[in-house]
């Protein structure tokens, strides 16, 4: 009887070893702001989860432009960080580990997160209230591109514009990550959808739910949509500057790069909310009402590439072109 209680615990005692973290991981780490030449991979400590807080063992990771937007330089005001640096927000894995106050979360739980950096790595720290359940229908790689882009044409269209049945909206830059679950939103609430995009993309947009498509380097945008009801920018720039002379008056102006023109808003009695002032729930049952979504079938996930960690830094480099269509995913495990 005594060697069989030795035997268990020495069984259970193994298995709790073998599934430990390791106190070092692979990373890729910016070591300054620059170009390419500022990444490496390298190691670091595995992070530990504080009170609300759990950690993810990372299978894929998402890129979005404010990875390598933060790399130049040019956004240190608004997002300032410690260097080095691991970049990457989005993520899906395993729950590796739960720290002190999280309920509702196991390990080995497959989740999706959205965090403030460091998904570029094995292990990853996520705020609970961030964490939802990985889409069943999804593969990792392809649940790896929801968190930031999604929930960025989520908060634009359905919280900020709340977009209604019959609806005519544009959406600039259709083909990108945010823009592509931007157009299957719209059609999901039944909208007539005309996105802009290069001629490459026009098939894949309608595949998605366009109604119309806008070649922008062979038409202007004005010339081919009139009396719109709501315009959603992804591009920014001058984009942003001309969109208002296409819309209805009191028609609104979403945008997720740069601030609404005021004085074409005010002068055309135009709704032109910014991203602080949508009310908002937490990240993590967002990114659930996302979920369903995607195991519904009414949005689908289009991963453009899949790269290995050790080449992150071509899939960051791939992103800065503005070219990929839907998402960029680092598998980070198999």
């Amino acid at each position: 009887m005594q060697w069989t209680v030795v035997l268990t615990l020495f069984a259970s005692l193994f298995s709790s070893l073998a599934t430990a973290a390791p106190s070092q991981m692979r990373a890729l780490l910016m070591t300054g702001y620059g170009g390419a030449e500022v990444m490496k991979l390298g190691e670091v400590a595995v992070p530990t989860p504080a009170t609300g807080e759990v950690r993810i063992r990372t299978h894929a990771a998402g890129i979005n432009p404010i990875d390598w937007k933060i790399r130049t330089g040019k956004m240190q005001r608004n997002y300032g960080v410690t260097l080095p640096y691991i970049p990457g927000r989005d993520v899906a894995g395993t729950i590796d580990a739960i720290g002190p106050g999280v309920t509702g979360w196991k390990v080995g739980d497959s989740v999706v997160a959205v965090t403030s950096g460091g998904t570029l790595a094995e292990y990853v720290i996520a705020p609970a209230r961030n964490v939802a359940r990985k889409p069943d229908k999804l593969t990792f790689e392809e649940a790896a591109g929801i968190p930031t882009a999604s929930l960025a044409a989520w908060r634009t269209l359905i919280t900020n514009g709340d977009i209604q049945k019959g609806q005519r909206v544009l959406i600039h830059g259709g083909a990108g990550g945010v823009g592509s679950t931007a157009v299957q939103l719209a059609h999901w609430r039944g909208a007539h959808v005309i996105a802009t995009a290069s001629g490459r993309n026009h098939d894949y947009l309608k595949s998605i739910g366009a109604d119309e498509v806008i070649d922008y380097r062979t038409t202007r945008f004005e010339d081919a949509a009139k009396n719109m009801d709501v315009v959603l920018d992804t591009v920014g720039g001058e984009t942003l500057q001309r969109s208002p002379a296409v819309l209805r008056e009191g028609g609104t102006l979403l945008t997720i790069v740069g601030m609404p023109p005021a004085q074409a808003c005010s002068e055309r009695k135009l709704h032109c909310p910014t991203p602080s002032t949508a009310t908002r729930e937490q990240p993590g049952e967002e990114l659930t009402k996302l979920g369903q979504l995607f195991d519904s079938g009414a949005l689908k996930m289009h991963v453009e590439a899949v790269f290995p960690l050790d080449r992150a830094v071509e899939a960051l480099a791939l992103s800065e072109t503005g070219r990929a269509r839907g998402k960029i995913i680092v598998r980070v495990i198999d």
